[in-house]
């Protein structure tokens, strides 16, 4: 019996490999150099105490990174593709190990079009998922960073998803079904993994740019452990998401978004989840001005939880997920990529709101500017000890400008400044500054 299950397994790959050897019709390679100089300042908010970012901060912290990516890309036969990127992503320094100059694969996949059905195709290998405009699933930061050398993580380009990936294309409609492995155990027990299932539903209008999208997220956590006994904690997120041009000059759009499921307390007690995450934005163009001036007015919620670790009542914190769409250089980061020295604060993922006001013009046809002043502030109370923290987290004013060079050199200039509000307490209420100056080279 062995020995025909062993049979029947090799002629079963012997015809899935037999396509492989396919004719290569044509192969482009294509890539970037990114480089990035830096100097942050107080990013812990505490000017006297050590940097979040691991050193003393007193004159600031001064860095340069850089990212390099090569792509290659081959069509073969019968609508087949693929493509793989590698990336080098490290601090410039003198290096003292070869994991400086590792190269990691970023992306490696198969892409079959008009597959056993005309409107499918396939994607299988590590891809890049990206639905609507990131709100939900966008970037796996969890693979940030793989060779540990960045200083500023969230400039890492190694946000590929290990996925399969089917989308049906009945043009407006195109419904796409996706697995991915987020997290594997050394052991391959299939009973501590980290798995992601999405169903997203998008359709196009043929009227006013309008675009309206539907989506079940699934994400389940076997990973966890609690008291060292492993337990389940899922998340399963519902929303949708409609944006439509009621004019050539307007924009508007909203998604709103629900999670349920299970969670685990600290305290073992195993609760219903209960969140929301809305994101509603208006953007006006001044179509018959020279410069292109816009205006952007967003409002983006992720609900809160004020309860405590021994408690039985649902879990009403956000979960964000693996989330693309970021919108600004420090806040979105707090707590997240970069610690401070503030007690009790939360990271900017959940129990958070945040108010932009977003202007961006080109003086120039190949010169943006673009400048932003976004207030943060609390879903619900934080307790800390017998108190609780003031819910006014702060405001950030972030100017940016990007030049052109040709089309495929730009040079770019990013200033920003995180206020902490009245949540944050002496020492540890020191403005953060950011100054990134970047030269970005594709091919």
């Amino acid at each position: 019996m062995n020995k025909l299950k062993a049979l029947m397994v090799l002629a079963l790959a012997l015809v899935l490999a037999a396509p492989a050897y396919a004719e290569t019709q044509n192969v482009k390679v294509s890539g970037s150099l990114d480089w990035y100089a830096f100097h942050r300042n107080n990013y812990d908010l505490n000017k006297d105490g050590g940097d979040a970012m691991g050193a003393g901060d007193s004159e600031g912290t001064e860095f340069f990174q850089s990212n390099v990516q090569v792509e290659i890309a081959a069509d073969l036969t019968d609508n087949v593709s693929t493509v793989i990127n590698l990336v080098n992503e490290r601090n410039w320094d003198t290096p003292t190990d070869t994991e400086n100059f590792d190269v990691v694969l970023d992306l490696g996949y198969v892409q079959m079009k008009e597959i056993f059905y005309s409107p499918l195709t396939i994607t299988a290998g590590r891809q890049d998922l990206w639905f609507g405009r990131g709100f939900i699933i966008g970037n796996n930061n969890s693979g940030w960073d793989y060779q540990a050398e960045l200083g500023a993580n969230e400039y890492s380009v190694t946000t590929g998803f290990d996925a399969l990936r089917a989308t049906l294309d009945f043009n407006p409609w195109t419904i796409d079904l996706v697995y991915s492995k987020i997290s594997e155990s050394a052991t391959l027990n299939t009973e501590d993994d980290l798995d992601l299932y999405i169903a997203n539903i998008n359709y196009k209008f043929a009227e006013y740019n309008a675009v309206a999208e539907l989506y079940w997220i699934s994400l389940w956590d076997r990973s966890t452990t609690v008291g060292g006994n492993q337990v389940s904690s899922d998340t399963e997120t519902i929303g949708g998401r409609v944006q439509f041009d009621p004019i050539s000059q307007i924009t508007l759009g909203a998604e709103i978004a629900y999670q349920f499921g299970d969670y685990v307390r600290a305290s073992a007690n195993e609760v219903d989840r209960d969140a929301w995450g809305l994101d509603i934005f208006g953007t006006y163009r001044w179509t018959d001005v020279a410069w292109k001036p816009e205006l952007t007015l967003e409002w983006v919620h992720f609900s809160g939880d004020s309860t405590t670790a021994a408690s039985t009542e649902g879990y009403s914190a956000w979960n964000s997920l693996f989330r693309g769409k970021f919108w600004t250089a420090y806040e979105d980061f707090r707590e997240f990529v970069y610690t401070t020295d503030q007690t009790g604060d939360q990271t900017a993922t959940s129990n958070h709101n945040m108010f932009q006001v977003k202007g961006a013009m080109k003086p120039l046809e190949d010169l943006l500017l673009e400048a932003s002043f976004s207030w943060f502030w609390n879903d619900e109370d934080i307790t800390v000890g017998a108190g609780q923290l003031n819910d006014e987290i702060g405001y950030e004013i972030d100017l940016q400008a990007t030049y052109d060079y040709t089309e495929d050199v730009a040079f770019g200039l990013l200033a920003a400044w995180f206020v902490p509000g009245d949540q944050f307490t002496s020492p540890n209420d020191e403005t953060a500054t950011d100054l990134v100056g970047s030269i970005k080279v594709s091919f």
